[in-house]
């Protein structure tokens, strides 16, 4: 059982919505140095993400098209299609390493979102987001040929994984590294006897984020129940 904790929460408008057009992005929001693994597994069933050491859950009004989703990794089933991304990438080498700021990742970090969001990331930014953490993470790093083409970050929870980011070098999405890594990070998660990999939220007809309910089966939390579908 986990030990209660005095969590300050706080409503915070956080601009316009960056997957859906013409509306706001609103959420609630507390901060942590550090949380316990099973409280932050607790708040991720409850509809909560984080980023950095801030965590949210979204509260926007007059919309709840941000669905979480996770997937139980032990009754999953492969498809035909990523049964192809891994033969496709058979040739990469992953390591595991813990969380730290290092300007390899940084680098290709930067080159994906400024290709694929026209976004110009600063050093600050990446480290607020991604180099620091308030639960035990680590980064999956995925080579080929020497050359760093892949970094996930990973949450590892009592019971869970957390999936938290994925980048990829632009210049070979061919690959399809995203559903690799997502592939992967399942393998990890069985392979640690855990039950669940979060991946966040998920939206119907939005390119960025509908694909993560191509992995079959997965649960949706809807009016705050986990469902099959």
């Amino acid at each position: 059982m986990n030990p209660k904790i005095d969590i300050k929460v706080f409503q915070a408008d956080n601009g316009d919505c960056p997957y859906l057009q013409k509306r706001r992005w609103c959420s609630y929001v507390f901060y942590s140095d550090k949380l316990q693994p099973g409280i932050y597994e607790s708040l991720l069933d409850q509809g909560f993400r984080r980023s950095g050491t801030i965590f949210y859950k979204n509260n926007c009004p007059n919309c709840k098209l941000c669905i979480p989703i996770k997937i139980p990794v032990n009754v999953f089933q492969i498809s035909r299609s990523q049964k192809r991304v891994l033969k496709q990438n058979q040739d990469v080498i992953i390591t595991k390493e813990p969380l730290a700021f290092d300007f390899e990742s940084f680098n290709l970090y930067k080159k994906f979102s400024e290709k694929r969001f026209s976004t110009a990331i600063k050093e600050e930014e990446y480290h607020e987001f991604l180099a620091q953490s308030a639960v035990d993470t680590i980064m999956m790093k995925y080579y080929s040929e020497g050359k760093l083409i892949g970094v996930g970050w990973v949450d590892i929870l009592v019971n869970a994984l957390s999936s938290v980011y994925f980048a990829f070098d632009p210049e070979i999405s061919k690959r399809s590294l995203g559903v690799f890594s997502l592939l992967k990070e399942i393998e990890l998660a069985r392979s640690l006897n855990k039950q669940y990999l979060h991946l966040g939220f998920w939206i119907k007809n939005c390119q960025t984020m509908e694909y993560k309910a191509k992995y079959h089966p997965h649960l949706l939390l809807i009016n705050d129940e986990w469902m099959y579908h």
